[in-house]
């Protein structure tokens, strides 16, 4: 791949994934009981810590996919720091990323293991049910996240 194509190509990536999450987030923010539904159903949690997922997922959701999205908007400006931050943002919230879809697999795969016929809850498509589809797609985006994280960390800092 060309570095003229890069310059746009990660960028838009990056930009349409925490698009994602902070979507995503949004709207289990918007429909909390729906959302805790969601979490039983799953039965894997104490009815006592179901609340408390419910009212923190979608905050670290919508705090990871605006930090992804702003640090690679926020590209090349150093301004007087010496850390490039756009970097440190952009590392950050693909870890945090990475470790929620991993999350998302696992519960998942449980849930199928179990045979569970229940909606995904993911939150961008609120009809969809759990299933093959829904591992595929995980699986999708936790590889191109992982791409993302490694050309981060190749870059070593730089912005690119």
């Amino acid at each position: 791949m060309s570095a003229s194509v890069k310059r746009f190509v990660f960028p838009i990536l990056g930009l349409g994934l925490g698009g994602v999450f902070v979507y995503a987030g949004i709207q289990k923010y918007l429909a909390p009981y729906e959302f805790a539904e969601a979490i039983l159903a799953y039965q894997l949690l104490p009815f006592g810590l179901v609340g408390l997922v419910a009212a923190t997922l979608p905050w670290l959701e919508m705090v990871s996919g605006f930090s992804l999205a702003f640090g690679y908007l926020w590209r090349g400006r150093r301004f007087s720091n010496p850390v490039p931050m756009g970097a440190l943002l952009r590392r950050s919230a693909l870890l945090l990323i990475l470790g929620q879809s991993l999350l998302f697999v696992a519960v998942l795969l449980i849930a199928m293991a179990r045979g569970l016929k229940i909606d995904c809850g993911c939150g961008l498509f609120m009809d969809r049910q759990v299933g093959l589809g829904a591992i595929l797609e995980d699986a999708l985006l936790l590889g191109v996240l992982g791409w993302l994280y490694w050309r981060e960390c190749r870059a070593g800092g730089r912005e690119h």
